[in-house]
Formats: structure tokens, sequence, C-alpha cells
């Protein structure tokens, strides 16, 4: 098999991609159009009406281009349209496309492009040139005041999630470095979820078991994080496609409460310091790269089992690895539903007291 290629983190290649376990769900969606007024849109952004989903792509637009923006509603000229998100029962409306545009309204309105410089438009036609919001004529701000920015409203009405907003977003945002399915999900994923996953992929006997010392800053290890969490706590409802599968537990734990947060938080922590003191580092290295199958068989059974483990990890790990039967479910089609239950099977067995 093929590995990925990172120099951080290289992954074993043992269950197809995401275009060969494509899904074919289909939606209900409504969606509307609303010509909201670039005021309006500053003021909805101000109380927190309008968001930017807790996403670490950050601001990338230099001044010119976010001047330029700003210009362009001066001048009368179209705007591309922005996509918004309307969860059920929540009238917040989040940020599904138009980022860079919605954000260089807000730093403008704000008066700073960046927490060290203020924002004057730059290279744009004389009469604006070097001009903070305040220091636009009168007329001028009621032309920018007025201007409206169309946005497409999209709410999902079958099935009865937000699992649409996954694929609208991954759709629309396909130039230049493509999201992986990570950094889609920290787009649509506000509150716990996030927040514990990188508190759990911060766990240095976490780290030492896959192998890397750095956070991967495209959140791959990440996903490993919640891989294991996901088949520790909802394996017996396992279906493909793993990516799939994945981000349905996210949805659960985006929404599960502080107790339940900091029990799964505290039972992860003990697995991989119990891992980690008896396998040593990086035991999920079987050729050089870290084959997922292995780790969380072995993790998702720890984690499940953490209260009533067998004390003799290693020497039930150690059975393991010469198990063919074992073996051929960590290398080969490892995300088809009867291989991934045998080998959890396997390893519950191996490693239950």
């Amino acid at each position: 098999m093929v590995a990925i290629q990172d120099p951080e983190l290289l992954i074993e290649e043992t269950e197809p991609g995401d275009e060969e376990e494509a899904q074919n769900i289909r939606y209900e969606i409504m969606s509307f159009p609303t010509d909201f007024t670039v005021k309006v849109m500053h003021e909805k952004w101000a109380s927190s009406q309008l968001v930017i989903p807790d996403y670490q792509r950050r601001y990338v637009w230099n001044i010119r281009q976010a001047s330029r923006l700003i210009e362009s509603f001066l001048l009368g000229l179209p705007i591309p349209q922005v996509f918004l998100f309307r969860e059920h029962s929540n009238p917040t409306l989040y940020v599904v496309d138009g980022h860079q545009r919605l954000s260089t309204i807000a730093r403008y309105y704000d008066g700073q492009f960046s927490t060290t410089r203020e924002f004057r438009l730059t290279g744009v036609n004389s009469p604006w040139e070097n001009k903070s919001y305040t220091e636009l004529s009168e007329n001028d701000r009621t032309t920018l005041d007025d201007a409206t920015l169309r946005s497409i409203v999209i709410r999902q009405i079958l099935p009865n999630d937000n699992t649409s907003v996954y694929q609208i977003f991954e759709r629309l945002n396909t130039g230049g470095t493509q999201l992986n399915p990570m950094e889609i999900r920290r787009v649509i994923f506000r509150k716990a979820a996030n927040k514990l996953l990188d508190r759990l992929n911060d766990n240095s006997d976490w780290r030492k078991l896959i192998g890397t010392a750095e956070p991967d800053p495209r959140y791959r290890d990440v996903e490993v994080v919640l891989r294991v969490l996901a088949l520790s706590e909802n394996r017996g409802n396992y279906r493909k496609p793993m990516k799939k599968f994945i981000t349905d537990y996210m949805e659960i734990l985006d929404n599960l409460d502080d107790e339940h947060i900091e029990h799964i938080e505290h039972k992860f922590k003990t697995a991989c310091t119990m891992v980690r003191a008896q396998l040593g580092e990086k035991p999920f290295h079987l050729r050089q790269r870290l084959n997922l199958a292995a780790l969380d068989a072995v993790m998702a059974s720890t984690v499940e089992l953490v209260d009533s483990i067998n004390p003799d990890l290693a020497t039930a790990y150690e059975g393991l690895q010469v198990d063919k039967e074992f073996i051929e479910t960590v290398t080969h089609n490892t995300s088809d539903v009867s291989v991934l239950q045998e080998r959890l099977k396997l390893a519950r067995c191996a490693f239950t007291a």
C-alpha cells in the first residue's frame, strides 16, 4: 500500500479513500436568498448572530485585497454571494463560504486590520485612499452601509440532522488546497468536541504512541483521536464509510454534557498512559508507518475496558501481533464492517482481564 506522504505523520493506507467509500445519501434542503446590507452584516457579526465557526484556517487576505472589497461596495460593483447555514431551532447563522469577505467587513467597521495595524484603505481610488470607516464622507458611509451582500441561507430539512453542511462546505471549498475531512469537521462543530479533541491530542503519552512530537498542521492526528473515541463509545453502530461514522460521532460528542466529556477524557488519558508504559513508543508502526487499524483496535478496546483491563497488555499485544487472523484484519480492507468488528473483538478478548 502507498503511504500518505508527510514529513511529520506517515500513515499506512489499509482502507479505501473517500472516493471509494462515496455515499449516496439524499437530502432535502431549503435555501433562500437574503440581501443583507453591509451594515446589518456587521451588526450581526458584532452581536454573535453571524459566526465564523471555530476553524483554524486564518484570515489570509492582505490589506490590498481587503481594501479592494470595500472599494467594490463603494463603487456599487457586485460581490460574490456568501453561504450561511442555519441549524434547526437556532437563529445563529454559521458561515459556510465567505469567511474572508465577512471578516474584512467586520475589520473595516471596527477599524482594525490586525492587532497591530489600523484598517485604512490601501491601493484604491484617490477619494478613499488611506481612509478608515469613520473618515469616509457621510455619503460614502451611507453608500457602504446600504450596499447589499447576497447571502444564500441554507437549512436542512431531511435527514433530521446537520450532515449536509459537511457536504456543502466540501464542495464549495475546492480551490487551492482542498480541505480534508477533519478540517471540515472543525468548521461544522464548534463547542465541546474541538476543545476536547485538541486537549487529548496534546497528551504527551498519545504523542509518543503515534510517534510525532508536534501536532499535525492539518489535524490528521486529531482525526485519529476522534476515530478511537468513536469506536470505543459507539463501535456497535459502525457502518461504512469511516468518514461518515466518525463525523456522526463528533456531532454526538459536540452535544455531551461536561460530566460525560470529563469521563471520556479521563478514560482516554488513562488508556494512553497504560499503553505507553507497557508497549513503549510507536507500537502501532507495524511497517515503519502508523497502522490505523492496529491502533484503533488496541486503543479503542483499552479505552472501553480501562477499568477492567488485562494488567499484562504487553503479552496480550505480542499475542495479537502473531495472530494471523488479527494481522489480516489490520492489513486489508480495514474499514469493512466485518473486518473492523473482528479485529475489535480479537483485541477486546486479548485485553479483558
